[in-house]
């Protein structure tokens, strides 16, 4: 029975390592990353805030992540702001960082994560999101947040946020 722990946690440890360089572009519907183990069904301790409660179309805003406590650290990460279902808008990220734009329908409408060494997991992390032109709605942030490729949930969401022409 030993052996065949050993063996079932070697292919989870190699499977989540698949996805180290940033969720699939096959995550992006459902936000759902491809380990080989279920969400968690207990509630996120991680929170999504925003630098304002409304916006102006076309105008850049701020969306932090962070862990509730220094524990809860970020080793993965989706983001995506949602019209309904929908991805919008475009997020930038900075040169050099753990996080990466990848394309869920339109380029640099998602973020993710890069390959990094666990010692550069952060407590908060912080993007630049820009509504579309044109957008005259609520959008919320939703993220799928690991803590490590065994532990994640899916459908973190912010309070919306009004984009307004």
């Amino acid at each position: 029975m030993k052996m065949y722990s050993a063996v079932v946690l070697l292919a989870l440890v190699a499977y989540a390592q698949a996805y180290s360089s940033g969720a699939p572009e096959g995550s992006c519907d459902d936000m759902i990353p491809r380990h080989p183990v279920d969400p968690q069904k207990s509630k996120a301790p991680y929170t999504i805030t925003t630098s304002t409660k409304v916006v102006k179309a076309g105008t850049p805003m701020e969306v932090v992540i962070s862990g509730k406590d220094a524990s809860n650290t970020i080793r993965g990460l989706l983001l995506q702001a949602r019209q309904g279902d929908k991805p919008v808008g475009t997020f930038a990220v900075q040169p050099n960082d753990y996080f990466q734009l990848i394309n869920c329908g339109t380029p640099g409408n998602a973020v993710t994560h890069k390959k990094h060494d666990d010692k550069q997991d952060k407590q908060t992390v912080a993007f630049t999101w820009t509504p579309p032109a044109g957008l005259n709605d609520d959008v919320k942030f939703r993220a799928t947040i690991a803590y490590n490729g065994a532990v994640f949930w899916v459908g973190v969401e912010s309070a919306p946020v009004k984009v307004t022409n």
